[in-house]
């Protein structure tokens, strides 16, 4: 079988659960601040890393850790990708929100590192993470180059969406 049942319906499969359904209401419930052209494309990038990392540092040669139960890869594996989206979006949401600039966007990053790592601590507290070789200290430059990359990715959107927008408006005179 491709995907896996769990052995067990425990803590880790309820988390995931609530998890996903926080997302949910995230994207329902939230003032949309984030042009809806970008919305997707932060969901995808947020799926995207935890995805790569889950799927090069989690099976051989690595291994150094497991999602949920087990080594196979279960039906929750695959749902737990449906947790990752409001991270990358609330990120962006209070960074569009708060326009920072300076030692404040700097203070923002090491917030949100700080917030990413406790809450791994927590996943891992609730089974849904297993590590197996890894260590917690290990993840402090993985956030930091994953908000980076979301904040530069966000960035360019913007920039991009606005530099469309003025030619359209150019164009049309």
């Amino acid at each position: 079988m491709f995907l896996y049942l769990p052995e067990k319906f425990d803590i880790n499969e309820w988390t995931i659960i609530a998890l996903v359904i926080f997302n949910i209401s995230i994207f329902f419930f939230m003032h949309k601040r984030i042009p809806k052209e970008i919305t997707p494309l932060i969901v995808l990038l947020s799926i995207s890393f935890p995805k790569i990392m889950d799927h090069s540092m989690g099976v051989m040669p690595f291994d150094l850790y497991d999602l949920t139960d087990t080594n196979k890869y279960e039906l929750f594996d695959l749902i737990l990708y449906g947790a990752y989206p409001a991270f990358g979006y609330l990120f962006v949401y209070f960074l569009d929100y708060f326009k920072l600039k300076g030692k404040k966007l700097v203070f923002y990053f090491l917030s949100w590192t700080f917030i990413s790592v406790a809450f791994e601590l927590l996943l891992v507290k609730l089974h849904v993470f297993l590590y197996t070789g890894w260590k917690i200290v290990y993840s402090l430059p993985v956030y930091m180059i994953v908000l980076s990359l979301t904040f530069l990715f966000y960035k360019f959107l913007i920039y991009y969406k606005n530099y469309k927008n003025n030619k359209q408006i150019n164009e049309g005179e």
